[in-house]
């Protein structure tokens, strides 16, 4: 999960944003919501979008990801380091799935209901930072 996270934030040089609304900066939007058993980041940005969601089943969480791309270079280039990380995930917890512009990632994880909450603030940081770096123009700068 923390990977994911960190994905977002080094593929669209964004990062998490309040719950209620989004707005747009030089072309960036983010948003995070939640519900019961669910928590999601979902940022726009001019290279693509980017979707997280944490699902709470009981004892364990789900992790969706879904990334497209504007580019299927940049989207090819994900593809395949995220099916090298699932190539690592022995048990068959880590999958993917790709097309020509995105990727989709599901991930099983032993969190629970009571990390929804670190996950939000997680993603609300995401958004945050993204704001930041829109405003000042660097939100495409990667290293």
């Amino acid at each position: 999960m923390k990977k994911l996270i960190l994905a977002s934030a080094v593929l669209f040089a964004m990062t998490a944003c309040d719950d209620s609304s989004s707005s747009s900066t030089n072309g960036y939007t983010c948003n995070v919501s939640r519900t019961d058993n669910t928590v999601t980041l979902y940022e726009t940005h001019t290279r693509g979008t980017y979707k997280q969601t944490q699902t709470v089943y009981g004892d364990h969480s789900i992790f969706t990801t879904d990334i497209t791309y504007s580019s299927s270079a940049e989207a090819a280039e994900d593809c395949a380091e995220e099916k090298e990380e699932a190539r690592e995930w022995r048990d068959g917890s880590y999958q993917v799935e790709c097309t020509s512009n995105s990727v989709h990632v599901t991930q099983r994880d032993d969190s629970n209901r009571s990390s929804m909450d670190e996950t939000a603030r997680e993603f609300q940081y995401i958004c945050d930072e993204g704001y930041i770096r829109a405003q000042n123009g660097t939100l495409d700068d990667y290293d």
